[in-house]
């Protein structure tokens, strides 16, 4: 594995406020071709893609996303610093009748990385409201939304606490975002579990 690719995958942090600066549409189309070759159970293909980038339109669904659980109202994007990319993970009924979270999640995480790699941030919401969005985005029945990925160019740099306990992020007295991981002794097992 090339150091430059492992150091994108340590530096890659939930953004949660944005500039915004339009991405090109390039970059959304490498993204979600990333997305698209993920791995697949049984090849069947059964994840859609829908990105939002009208002003407009992000703006009616801003209201039915879920922000920053530990530090919620805090930290959910003011106006100004709201995301400038939405990408609707939607999984075709008519392809699968269950859905398959290794699926997406190896999906959801190419974008996210490919996004990184050109200097955009993003937020996986697990927790949008589904009913809401359907209706604002006009979504047929034939697909479940799963999940969103919010995505701008970020307007802040979480700081890793690599050796913490801790789940909870939070806020320092600068505002700045400090997100704490288990130390890799604590989740590294070799050969047997001790």
């Amino acid at each position: 594995m090339s150091d430059k690719f492992y150091n994108l995958i340590t530096k890659r942090r939930t953004i949660r406020l944005f500039r915004q600066k339009k991405i090109p549409g390039q970059i959304i189309k490498k993204a979600i071709n990333a997305g698209r070759l993920s791995p697949s159970a049984a090849n069947l293909q059964i994840l859609e893609y829908l990105v939002v980038t009208d002003s407009k339109l992000r703006q009616r669904v801003f209201p039915h996303t879920m922000w920053a659980g530990y530090l919620y109202p805090q930290r959910i994007p003011p106006e100004g610093r709201r995301p400038t990319l939405y990408i609707i993970l939607l999984i075709n009924r008519e392809r699968f009748k269950r859905r398959d979270r290794r699926e997406v999640g190896a999906a959801a995480e190419n974008i996210i990385l490919t996004l990184l790699s050109a200097g955009i941030g993003s937020c996986w919401i697990g927790a949008p409201n589904r009913r809401s969005l359907r209706r604002v985005l006009n979504i047929p029945a034939q697909y479940k939304i799963d999940s969103l990925i919010a995505a701008g160019y970020p307007a802040e740099n979480p700081k890793l606490e690599a050796d913490s306990k801790k789940v909870k992020y939070w806020l320092d007295k600068k505002n700045r975002l400090h997100v704490p991981k288990r130390p890799l002794k604590d989740v590294l097992h070799c050969d047997r579990i001790a």
